[in-house]
Parts: structure tokens; sequence; C-alpha cells
């Protein structure tokens, strides 16, 4: 053994703490001993790149017996860091299934040391909590209350489902209001939000979440430090959301014959895009009504159906089984995101509606099958 002289220790002791303060420190630190022996997938995405699913950079962790992990950000700049274990996930035919609350979410700055842990749940379920970080705990409040409401939502989607299925116009109208009640809650429930953390870290991601056609509203309330924050790629994402009296951002598509169809040569009719798939009931519900349409106007109005999230048989067959007469245009989920459509036009909910004037102007835009809809369409074409 090699002794060091008496009066060297306290050198090689500070020399010590030096290395150890100089060290890399872990961004995050999780302390999932519940979750011992499990697999947590992990996805960082740069928020210079939030509009580029391709951006997402994925990883797997394997917590060990004492359950902490630490993980240290890929990248040097702020990032949306979703982490999902495993065993919070349902098994489906081609990989796995998480809910909102199953995963947790942290927004990370460089040089952000944060901590969050998970605990058994009711049920067999986790439950995830965040440490001191007040950003990221006031982030999961709010993300937990939607999920409440969205959960809500998908149960009154499945019946509505069902009431189609059945042929029971009743059951579907009275669904239709609840639906639009929740989403006036949700409404509701992010303006409240917003007024009330406005000077707060958190009041720009409330932003990001709002009705595209309040964003600008909202941008002009927040203080100028949350604008240039670490927020401020996603208020810019956010911005750019097509609202109506925005230009219409052009796109290139398949048809049925394989032909690339691009939409700003469509320029000097009035084009309807119908986002809908062959799965969504409501879609499929609504082809009568939109065939109406296509005959009333003829030349004068371009329908052209977006097919999302079917296999390309599935939507060959869909096409030809519903007698769609109009353009029919596919897109790929293999697409890079600024590719898509439905993230050009911020399309989250199917069907979704959206009218486009001669000149390339957004007109109109409707979530859900909605009968009013024809009646605006009248409108507009009657100018």
């Amino acid at each position: 053994m090699i002794r060091l002289p008496v009066n060297i220790l306290p050198a090689a002791a500070a020399a010590m703490l030096l290395l150890a303060a100089c060290a890399p420190r872990p961004d995050v630190r999780l302390d999932f001993g519940c979750l011992a022996g499990d697999s947590v997938a992990v996805a960082c995405h740069p928020f210079s790149r939030a509009d580029d699913f391709m951006a997402v950079m994925a990883d797997t962790l394997v917590v060990p017996d004492g359950g902490v992990v630490d993980y240290s950000l890929p990248v040097a700049e702020p990032c949306i860091v979703t982490f999902k274990p495993f065993a919070t996930s349902e098994v489906i035919p081609g990989g796995r299934r998480w809910t909102d609350g199953d995963v947790l979410k942290l927004y990370v700055a460089p040089h952000d040391r944060l901590r969050a842990g998970a605990r058994p749940g009711g049920e067999g379920r986790v439950e995830f909590h965040v440490g001191r970080n007040a950003l990221n705990r006031a982030i999961r409040e709010l993300d937990m209350e939607l999920a409440v409401i969205r959960a809500r939502s998908a149960e009154v989607a499945v019946e509505m489902n069902r009431a189609h299925a059945a042929g029971d116009k009743r059951a579907m109208d009275s669904l239709r209001g609840v639906m639009s009640g929740i989403r006036d809650e949700m409404v509701r429930n992010l303006d409240g939000r917003f007024r009330e953390r406005l000077g707060e870290g958190d009041a720009p991601y409330i932003l990001t979440l709002c009705p595209a056609d309040s964003v600008e509203s909202y941008y002009g309330r927040l203080p100028q430090r949350s604008r240039e924050g670490m927020f401020a790629p996603l208020l810019e994402q956010a911005r750019r959301r097509v609202t109506v009296g925005a230009a219409a951002p052009d796109f290139t598509l398949p048809d049925t014959d394989g032909r690339e169809v691009r939409l700003r040569d469509m320029r000097g009719r009035w084009v309807l895009l119908d986002f809908w798939g062959t799965w969504c009931h409501a879609c499929v519900q609504g082809i009568p009504s939109l065939r109406k349409a296509a005959e009333r106007y003829g030349d004068r109005l371009v329908v052209v159906g977006i097919d999302c999230k079917d296999t390309a048989e599935g939507w060959a067959a869909g096409v030809e089984r519903f007698g769609m007469e109009w353009v029919n245009l596919r897109e790929d989920d293999a697409l890079p995101s600024a590719a898509k459509p439905t993230v050009m036009y911020n399309v989250t909910a199917f069907p979704t509606k959206v009218v486009i004037s001669p000149d390339g102007t957004v007109r109109d835009i409707t979530v859900g099958e909605r009968p009013e809809f024809y009646g605006r369409l009248d409108s507009l074409m009657a100018m």
C-alpha cells in the first residue's frame, strides 16, 4: 500500500472534491423504486424542432434494483423529455400503448437538475411526482386535469361510434351536444388558468394548448421575458398554426393512381379539404353530405379527401366502397412531419374540414361532423 505524506492529504482531498464538482451531473434523476427491474422508454424532443416528429431521440433505460436512474440530455437545448415505463403500458399488436396518466413528461432547460419519482398508485397503477421544480409541477398539475377531460371525451367518442353503428340519430345528436360541452369546458379551463398564471413560468406552456384562433390574443398579453424564455420556439410554432384568414399551406400527396397532386394547382377555385379515415365512424357518416356538396357546386368546388392512419389497401378499398368520386389523397405515416398536411393544418381530431378560397386563403375550419358546416359553406360559395 502506498501512503501519502500527511501534509499532502488535505491537498489530495481538495483535488478530489474539485474533480467531483467538475464532473458531469445528471440532468434528470429518477427515483423509480417501485419500478425496479422494469424498462423505461425515453423520448427527448428539442424545442427547436418541436414540429418535426422525426427529430425525437429515443432511448431505453433499465431501472436498477435501487430504483435510481440518472439521465443526461443528449442535446444542449430546452427539450421535452418523456419517460414511459413498460409496466404502465398496454401491449397491443405491433407495440405498446400508454395513456396520458401513464407517462412522466418533463420540460428541461440546459443546466436544469430535476428530480422526479414514481410510487405505487391504486388499482395497480403508478403515480408520478416531480421534485421542487415549480415549472414542471405546475405543468403536470394542469396536464392531469386535462387528462381527465380528455378521458371523458374519449368515452363519449366510443358512445358516438356505437350510436352511429346502431343508426340511433337521437343518441348521436345528444352525444354531439355532450362533446361540444366538453370542448367548451377545456377552453374555459385553459383560459382561466392562463389568466391566473400570466406572470408565471408555465403561462407560455398554457398558451401552446389554447385554440389556434386565440393564440395571438394570448401571446400579446405575455410578458416580454416569457416570450423570450425557454418556450420561445414552442410559442412560435403555436403562432404558425393555421387559422381562418391565414394563407393555406401548400402540400403534395399521391392520389389513388399514384399521381402527385399539389394543392397550389387548385388555385382559382374553392377547395374543401376533408381529413378522414375509414376507421372513423363520424367521417364515414358525413360522406353523403359531402357528396351532395360536391354535386351541388360542380367545378366551382374541388373536394379533396385526405385519408389518414389507414393502410394504402384499406384507403383504396374505402374510396371504392363509399363511392368517393372526388380527389382522394393519402397521408402516409412515414412522411416527414414537415410534409404532412395534418401537421400543417394542426389536425388533431377527425373529421376536420378546411375551406380554402380561390385566392388560397383559409375561410373555415370545422372539427367533427357538424350539419351547420354546410350552411357556412353555402354562405361562402355565394360570395
